[in-house]
């Protein structure tokens, strides 16, 4: 069993070690010297805290975990919260695959068979399976590092490193009460527990996401007040200036003054729109809600030009969604439109807080001719279903959800 840990240390650490190298260096060509040392660092931390805490499980499960934290941040201290992220990611594939079958299914299946097949049990459920899981993770390192982006482009480091040390949590308390005859039940009570925590830590974290949306709206809202403080300034000085040329009885001057106060007004949008960049083509497509008065909030985390669907094409689905938001909302609101990579495809979130679109229409919204509106000249109904067909002619999907609080659009473009 000694050979046996000891190769599954060895891959473990060349797991952690080829996942940071590859997502965080993003080099196509591996540096093997760095993998070799980052290796044999990490099955270093395992082995010697593992000797050192041999009588305390707990302080081996937290400190290895830490100090290799510790080691990441060293390596990449121009990088560290990217290198936090890819370490964590493989931390966690483990951690829940340790879980599950070091700790539950090993836990029931080793009182079925005499005591001394323990180690050919833990063999054929732990280890070998673990030395497959470390392959799938080797071979499938793509699909790890889309998450790593995912993670990366929604900033969810800090919840990452939660999860990890929550699952610490379970080991460490697995290890404690090891030997139980209801050890089985602990068991699942943990993974309940942890389940929990998860739910909670999501719940929190969409709630942490809404306040930065407000928070960024009301930076530039703040911004917008002023401005719009300064052309009351204006107005102020424009009017006293109006009503001298009244005394006066220049007319013809007093109409052009008018006219021009007027144009002025109008090119005045009292909406604001959130977004890093502006000449995107979301901002494109979202502009006329920003000309309607409806607030504007962008978060582009994706590249367009990676996506199978045409500029125009993709400039024609945003823009009928965003046209039949506009007429919903009535000028009134605010729309959130989102974009990231998630496993191979681009994801565009788009979401306004306007009116419920009722159940019973959600199965109808797509179809040709489809509108709750009088539609007795046959000239509406026709922009989602155009929508529908682009996307899908692009082997993309959308879906749409509507709640008293928002309507969601979301459309899943595959990348090239």
């Amino acid at each position: 069993m000694i050979i046996i840990d000891g190769i599954n240390s060895v891959l473990q650490s060349l797991a952690f070690a080829y996942v940071l190298i590859y997502c965080v260096d993003k080099n196509p060509r591996i540096d093997k010297m760095k993998l070799l040392f980052m290796t044999l660092i990490f099955t270093l931390i395992g082995t010697l805290f593992t000797g050192a805490f041999g009588n305390s499980p707990g302080m081996i499960v937290f400190s290895t975990h830490i100090l290799a934290l510790g080691v990441v941040c060293f390596v990449y201290k121009k990088n560290i919260n990217n290198a936090l992220i890819a370490h964590t990611i493989i931390y966690c594939i483990i951690g829940i695959y340790s879980i599950i079958f070091g700790n539950i299914i090993f836990e029931y299946v080793k009182g079925l068979l005499p005591i001394e097949y323990v180690d050919y049990e833990a063999s054929f459920i732990i280890y070998i399976p673990e030395y497959i899981l470390m392959f799938l993770c080797l071979q499938y390192i793509k699909k790890i590092e889309q998450v790593y982006k995912f993670i990366v482009n929604e900033g969810l480091l800090i919840y990452l490193l939660i999860i990890s040390f929550a699952m610490d949590f379970t080991v460490t308390f697995y290890l404690l009460t090891m030997g139980y005859k209801t050890q089985l039940i602990k068991n699942i009570i943990y993974l309940m527990f942890l389940i929990f925590f998860l739910g909670i830590l999501v719940y929190f974290w969409k709630a942490h996401q809404k306040s930065e949306q407000i928070y960024k709206l009301n930076e530039v809202l703040e911004i917008k007040n002023n401005e719009l403080s300064k052309i009351k300034h204006d107005y102020g000085a424009q009017i006293s200036y109006l009503y001298g040329l009244c005394l006066m009885e220049r007319v013809d001057d007093l109409k052009i003054s008018l006219k021009n106060i007027i144009n002025n007004n109008e090119s005045t949008p009292t909406a604001v729109e959130v977004n890093k960049n502006k000449n995107s083509l979301l901002s494109l497509a979202l502009k006329p809600a920003i000309d309607k008065g409806i607030h504007v909030i962008i978060e582009e985390k994706c590249d367009f030009s990676l996506i199978t669907m045409n500029e125009m094409e993709f400039y024609r689905v945003i823009s009928n969604i965003v046209n039949n938001a506009i007429k919903a909302m009535d000028g009134q609101g605010i729309i959130i439109a989102k974009s990231y990579e998630y496993l191979g495809n681009a994801v565009i979130k788009i979401q306004n807080n306007g009116p419920k679109i009722e159940e019973y229409y959600l199965t109808d919204i797509f179809k040709i001719g489809f509108t709750t509106k009088d539609n007795d000249d046959k000239s509406h109904g026709y922009g989602l279903s155009i929508v529908k067909d682009l996307v899908e002619s692009n082997n993309g999907k959308i879906r749409v959800k509507s709640t008293d609080t928002a309507t969601e659009f979301k459309i899943v473009l595959p990348i090239e």
